[in-house]
Parts: C-alpha cells; structure tokens; sequence
C-alpha cells in the first residue's frame, strides 16, 4: 500500500468503526418476566373465613366493653428506716451508729368497679396497711379512693370513688365449668389495661387456710394483677385474682388462683352492710378425708368433711353429730371437700335451718341444724 493511500485507508476503517457503533448488528430486547405458576388459595376445612373474621370483631368488643370498668390502685404508706451515719472518732471506737429515718413504701393492684355509684372490689394484701390509696381509671382520670371494709381471710377489701363509672355485673361462679374461656384484665408490674387470655384449669383449689375454694385458670397473671377480674364471655366478672404459683420465682408460671364472684360478692356486701364478713357455721373443725380414713368410715369414695371437733353449744352438738363423723351433704348438695362447707352455708342467714347427711361408721344420718355466726375468727 502506497503512502498516498494510508489516510484514506484509515479515514475507511475510522467510518466503519463508527457506523458499528451507532448501527449495532442487533438491538438487544428487554427479556419478558418469567411466569410464574398459579398458586391456589389454601382451603380452609374449618368453616369460611368471615366466621373467624367475625369471632375476632366480638372478641375486640367484648375487651372494649370490660375495660374501662377495671382500674389501677397504687398505694402508700410512711416506714421508718435504719440508714448508718457517717463514721467519726465516736462509732469508731463505740461503734457504727444509725439514724432513723422516714421513708415512703409503695405498692401496685389492680381492681374492678363492681357499681356505677363507685364501688370497687380488689385484695385485701393490695391495701393492707396502706395509708394513701388511689385509683387510676383508664380515661386518665386519678382519685383518691375510700376503704369501705377489707377481710383477710377471703382476701376481698371494698373501696369506694366517686361515680357515675363503668362498671361490671358479677356471674353465678358455681357454673363456672372447667375448660371455659376466661380473660384476666389488670396493671401487671405497671402495665395498665394489660389483657390476657386462658381457660378455667380447675375449680375448688384449697390455695390458703381461708376455706376459699379458687378457681385455677392458665391465664397470665403477674405482680400488679392482685385485684382485677376474671371475666367471661360475656362480660361478667367471674372471679377476682389473687393469687399465683410461682415456685418462690415471684413470676407467673402458667398457673393463677381467683377468688370465686359469689365469695366476693358475698364479702362485700356484708362488708357495706355491716363493715366486716359474717361467716356462717354449723360449730364444727373439720379436716380433709383420706382413702385409709374414707374405708375406716366405711365410705367408697373420698367425699366429703371428717369432723375433727364439735364446739360446746353449737348447732351441730345440739343435734348430735360427733368427732369422727362425716359431713357428705349440705341440703342435698355434695360437700366434696371441707373447704367446700362454708360455700354452702354463706347465703344462709343465721338461725336458718339446713339439712345435713352425716355418714357414722358406715352408716348415713340425716339431722336438721340450725345455722351460726363464726365468731372470733
């Protein structure tokens, strides 16, 4: 190639370059989406799904409905402390002295109002020996509430605010039925308005010497909760809780007590109508039966109240029955347990005949006593 004809050659090469680059042999396309394949909806087996929708809608209503009526109590009292003093020549050589001084203790609870007129229902062990109780509502609202009466044996006190406020109606707690649905609502370790969800475990639970007879449940219930309801559903109070197994932990471990609405409902309405619980007796200690005692009695199964000792000018001494003897039936009604006696008495009034079946070496009896006030307890 001559030297003439190498700008010209280069100009060519330079062209086709250049139209390469602006005319590629092929225009890329965008690729099409890969299709994917159709996934059917999964078949519910159970029933349509707008039943499930409409179960969660009531379940929501039934929680807005309860909760306002559930409050949060905190508490207060004054203590006086031992706090050491800043060592100087004396507590060196006679020793570390300490001052006294007064500090201020504080509890947390949780209550339900019971009456539109301000009544409210907690445990006795939230307020005991508090000097400032005060109840927040869950509008915000913080009053200081009024101890109308308080008993330590069914763990009930009855404060009262100043109303018109929500409030529940209480249910007939002996239908409660194991494997029913419950909700507890409470201020767990400070938590206002805090909604748990569980089922009776079981009823009669001797938790305490109180002759209370708990209702277990598997709802969650932790500090701060002492006081707030049980409630089914339908919106009744069912039970106060009070109470938890917590294998000396202070937590909950699956397993909460509540005191039964008829033995809280009872205890406070003695408590405004007399200021203390009258508790009915028929003059008798008794103690749980056996299988060794149950054949020594000669009964089959093990039901019912050994009596341990008949008091002097009770009802029951005065119709005869003796230590040894036991109870099986109050009115017809099985007395499972001896802490199942005083629930068959504490609607009675005092001087109300019932009718009683005791079972004496293998032999059943049927005396009529009258009821008696517990005095001295």
């Amino acid at each position: 190639m001559t030297r003439r004809l190498w700008p010209v050659f280069t100009l060519l090469c330079l062209l086709v370059l250049a139209w390469q680059h602006w005319h590629p042999a092929s225009t890329p396309t965008e690729s099409a989406p890969a299709v994917l394949p159709a996934v059917a909806a999964p078949k519910f087996v159970g029933g349509p799904l707008s039943t499930l929708s409409a179960m969660e809608e009531e379940y929501t209503k039934l929680v807005e409905s309860v909760v306002p009526a559930v409050v949060s109590i905190t508490t207060e009292k004054r203590v006086l402390q031992h706090v050491p003093m800043v060592l100087d020549a004396f507590d060196l050589i006679f020793g570390p002295r300490k001052r006294v001084v007064e500090q201020k203790a504080t509890g947390l609870g949780s209550g339900v109002i019971v009456s539109k007129e301000g009544h409210v229902i907690t445990n006795h062990h939230v307020i005991s020996g508090m000097e400032e109780i005060r109840v927040q509502l869950t509008d915000g609202r913080i009053e200081p509430a009024e101890l109308i009466g308080s008993d330590p044996a069914t763990d009930i006190a009855v404060l009262k605010i100043k109303g018109p406020v929500p409030a529940l109606g209480f249910a007939d707690s002996d239908k409660v039925r194991v494997g029913q649905p419950v909700i507890a609502v409470g201020n767990p370790f400070g938590l206002q308005e805090t909604v748990t969800q569980g089922i009776i475990s079981a009823k009669g639970r001797a938790v305490r010497d109180s002759g209370v007879e708990f209702l277990q449940t598997d709802a969650a219930v932790n500090q701060g909760n002492s006081g707030g309801p049980l409630i089914n559903f339908k919106g009744e109070v069912i039970g106060i809780n009070s109470a938890i197994y917590s294998a000396n932990t202070g937590t909950w471990l699956g397993i909460s007590f509540a005191i039964p609405a008829n033995v809280a409902k009872h205890s406070m309405e003695s408590l405004l109508r007399t200021g203390r619980v009258q508790r009915q007796t028929l003059g008798v200690a008794t103690m749980p039966l056996t299988r060794e005692l149950a054949a020594q009695v000669g009964l089959r199964a093990v039901v019912g109240a050994l009596v341990t000792q008949v008091w002097a000018g009770s009802p029951a001494e005065r119709v005869g029955i003796q230590p040894g003897d036991v109870i099986v039936r109050i009115n017809g009604e099985i007395v499972e347990t001896p802490a199942a006696l005083p629930k068959f008495l504490s609607d009675k009034k005092v001087g109300t005949p019932v009718q009683v079946n005791v079972v004496r070496k293998g032999r059943e009896y049927t005396v009529t006593a009258e009821v008696a006030e517990l005095t001295g307890s």
